[in-house]
């Protein structure tokens, strides 16, 4: 059975024609959602429904309005309200080498510079010109830090960590 990854989230209806908008969990090149000839919805734990678009296009201020098959009008738009979209992973691009996809980093241990343990990374949340690491730490606490550079110090898939270097104020504030 192919595998299917979550590949974004519909946030609303737009328009009066069924069309939605939908923000990709894709961190780099999230174009590439105008080539993907079918998306997911989950019905049950290992069941699938195939979502087919007619018409997908970038949105203004960012992600996509896209415009499915058997979704006529703004209140069979509005059902899909929050709903998560998989694809099949086969049907993404290869990579380049210092890309990922979101995906792969839910679940990653977090640890700082000097090796401690920060937390799990459980999600990503498109703030602006970047995202943040929605990191869980073991108190239960949730933590947000930028996925920057500046502190981002190392993405390792193999190993399953990332090593981050930010401020201690930053950690301290949101602990």
């Amino acid at each position: 059975m192919p595998r299917k990854v979550r590949i974004g989230k519909i946030t609303r209806a737009h328009g009066m024609k069924g069309e939605v908008k939908f923000l990709p969990f894709l961190i780099k090149n999230p174009e590439i959602i105008l080539q993907i000839p079918s998306f997911y919805r989950r019905k049950e734990k290992d069941s699938f429904e195939t979502l087919t678009p007619q018409i997908i296009r970038p949105a203004p201020g960012g992600g996509f309005l896209i415009k499915f098959e058997g979704v006529e009008g703004r209140t069979a738009a509005e059902e899909l309200q929050d709903l998560e979209l998989y694809i099949e992973l086969e049907e993404l691009p290869p990579k380049e080498e210092d890309e990922y996809y979101v995906f792969e980093l839910v679940g990653l241990k977090v640890i700082l510079s000097d090796d401690t343990p920060l937390g799990e990374v459980k999600g990503l949340m498109p703030v602006g010109p970047y995202e943040l690491l929605e990191i869980k730490r073991p108190n239960r606490k949730t933590i947000y830090l930028p996925l920057i550079e500046e502190i981002v110090q190392e993405i390792n898939l193999e190993k399953g960590y990332i090593k981050v270097t930010p401020s201690p104020d930053l950690i301290k504030v949101q602990d």
